[in-house]
């Protein structure tokens, strides 16, 4: 067990955004120091090691958690947390990844200071998270499952590592729409009310996004109504579309105004199937992190209020 002077575990990723969580470290821990919070480091040290670090801090009696990384250390951190028997502690970011569109979708900022207050004047949500499951397993999201294009920027996107947020994924966008072919996907959604019924989606698919939250991609405001405490998830798809239409339509879903687009179709939904309508294998994103492995077809349902989330109160 952690001593009750050592509560808070900080889970740190060194190498997130290319050192910026290395280079931040020193400034979050003076930041702990001024507010006397004393805690147990965590460093990961490669992929998947936040996962196991969540679940060791929370085995050890952890009260919170402090992420200092993106929000693939986030997607790592609440899968660690999420996928064991206890009642997971509350989570505090430090934002310090490319895109931080976890953090984004609480308006909070990015600040150290005001990420750190939330350990101690925070304000506890209880979040929303997205769960995929396929023959491959199951795996939580904290904010994005992505299908088509989305998957092929993140390949590219380490052409323009000098770049930051919305601008790399921009550069990396147009980069790939070049070459890319879009797949027949079919969705197919379960009602959320009785009075609805099931609706089918299917078609050649340019991307097909997932969300807890309102955007991706840094600030692509895919989904501007979606709240990661509506109990619901928010479907973005978009069918082909030539190269100066994306460009014309990009501005408008960056503003997130492009609910009048008649090739966009918005949705909300707490369970959904997806698979390529071929039968062949579909490759797909969660968070930021592209999955190795295909799947022929995968489950996405939302678990209402299942990660508890402390936000700056300013953010709340």
């Amino acid at each position: 067990m952690l001593p009750d002077s050592l509560s808070t575990a900080v889970i740190l990723n060194p190498a997130a955004s290319g050192g910026a969580g290395g280079r931040i470290w020193p400034k979050v821990e003076n930041e702990l120091a001024r507010r006397s919070i004393s805690f147990a480091l965590f460093r990961t040290e490669g992929p998947g090691h936040a996962t196991v670090l969540s679940r060791e801090a929370a085995r050890l009696g952890a009260k919170r958690i402090l992420v200092v990384g993106g929000d693939g250390t986030v997607h790592e951190v609440a899968n660690g947390l999420l996928d064991n028997p206890w009642r997971p502690p509350p989570l505090a970011v430090v934002p310090v990844g490319t895109g931080n569109d976890f953090y984004r979708m609480v308006g909070a900022s990015s600040r150290v200071e005001h990420a750190v207050s939330a350990l101690d004047d925070g304000r506890l949500h209880l979040f929303d998270v997205g769960r995929v499951r396929s023959h491959a397993g199951e795996r939580y999201f904290v904010n994005l499952l992505g299908v088509g294009v989305d998957v092929e920027v993140l390949r590219v996107r380490e052409k323009f590592h000098r770049l930051r947020g919305l601008p790399q994924y921009l550069a990396a966008l147009v980069w790939t729409l070049m070459t890319f072919r879009p797949e027949s996907v079919r969705i197919s959604l379960s009602p959320v009310s009785r009075e609805e019924g099931h609706e089918r989606i299917e078609g050649r698919t340019l991307l097909a996004a997932v969300t807890v939250g309102p955007s991706i991609g840094g600030g692509f405001q895919l989904s501007p109504a979606a709240s990661p405490e509506d109990g619901l998830l928010d479907l973005f798809v978009v069918g082909p579309l030539g190269f100066w239409k994306v460009a014309c339509y990009v501005p408008k879903v960056i503003r997130g105004t492009h609910g009048d687009i008649p090739e966009i179709r918005l949705r909300r939904f707490a369970s959904a199937v997806m698979e390529r309508t071929d039968g062949g294998p579909l490759f797909f994103e969660v968070d930021g992190e592209r999955m190795p492995d295909p799947v022929s077809r995968m489950t996405v349902e939302v678990c209402p209020s299942v990660l508890p989330v402390l936000l700056p109160r300013r953010a709340s």
